[in-house]
């Protein structure tokens, strides 16, 4: 009877493997492959910074790849030790080779080579195939949106600049992201608003205007990047770094709600979070929160499930009425 239940128990195990290995898999590369874009986003900031002849900026966006965003690529490039040499290297002297210390021609040199060894680094690890799927780029667009939200906020006080380099940050995540939607313009079925919203975007960015309102327009994109992934966004990792304990408020939308077992909308015991309920067919006034959570609506008309402490906050934020 044991050996039967071994056997059993092997089959479960042997043939549920290769798809959660697949699976931790494309997130391993989904990580490494946002680094990479961010790497990208600061190369851009570090072009402008060279064309306004800016040395202090241009060289926090030199760095920072290096400083900051290394560490993790190098995780993912421990069985390549020769390559991630390489890339460690390039990464480094990219200070001096593109400084204001230099010609613009010879700095702009030195960034074009760090590009093609970020791209040498794509094509290692996550590979041509997974690179150019439309899901696959889609999260990578609310990667770098959702860390843009983040340096914003950080950015901007009372509609001054208080923090220059993380504004930049934004504006280059930002910059990023719309380059990789070119690239799957034609799998969005609105396109148009998206590039609508991109405008209003960089509008609000040339007014300092309130991180609320900065906000709400990229989860707008975020939105429409959902629906083509397949995938709903989480938070920046930086969020709780800057938004504190304040980052708990803002409920994750994969979250699954516990609810009363005769509710019609109930699958397998566990009811949809509140833009999967309305997928469903449920009446936006009619979602329910699990009991330690309140419905509100942002101003887009969506429902939401927070802590009841949380809902002044939000309204002072202008994430809802």
């Amino acid at each position: 009877m044991n050996k039967i239940a071994l056997v059993i128990l092997s089959i479960i195990i042997l043939g549920s493997s290769p798809l959660a290995f697949a699976d931790s898999d494309k997130d391993s590369k989904l990580e490494f492959a946002g680094t990479l874009e961010e790497t990208l986003g600061h190369f851009w900031a570090l072009e402008m910074n060279l064309d306004e002849n800016n040395s202090e900026l241009a060289l926090v966006h030199a760095t920072h790849p290096i400083a900051e965003l290394f560490e993790t690529m190098s995780v993912h490039l421990e069985d390549n030790p020769e390559f991630k040499a390489k890339l460690e290297q390039t990464l480094l002297e990219l200070k001096d080779k593109a400084s204001t210390k230099v010609s613009r021609s010879i700095a702009q040199s030195a960034i074009e080579d760090a590009k093609d060894i970020i791209q040498e680094a794509r094509d290692i690890v996550v590979g041509d195939e997974l690179s150019n799927d439309p899901s696959f780029k889609a999260q990578l667009i609310n990667g770098l949106l959702e860390t843009s939200k983040v340096e914003y906020k950080e950015a901007i006080d009372d509609g001054d600049i208080v923090e220059m380099a993380e504004f930049q940050d934004g504006s280059a995540f930002i910059w990023r992201s719309q380059q990789i939607f070119e690239e799957v313009r034609n799998d969005i079925e609105n396109s148009g608003d998206v590039d609508d919203t991109y405008g209003e975007i960089w509008f609000a960015y040339d007014q300092r205007a309130d991180p609320s309102e900065v906000i709400q327009l990229v989860d707008a994109i975020i939105e429409e990047f959902e629906i083509l992934s397949g995938m709903e966004s989480t938070d920046s990792k930086h969020m709780e770094e800057v938004f504190g304990s304040d980052s708990s408020i803002i409920v994750e939308l994969d979250e699954t709600l516990s609810m009363d077992t005769n509710d019609p909308n109930k699958i397998d015991g566990t009811t949809l979070a509140p833009l999967k309920q309305i997928s469903e067919g449920v009446q936006p006034e009619s979602v329910q929160c699990k009991e330690s959570l309140e419905l509100i609506f942002k101003y887009s008309g969506e429902p939401a499930c927070v802590k009841a402490s949380s809902v002044k906050k939000l309204v002072n934020w202008g994430w809802t009425q």
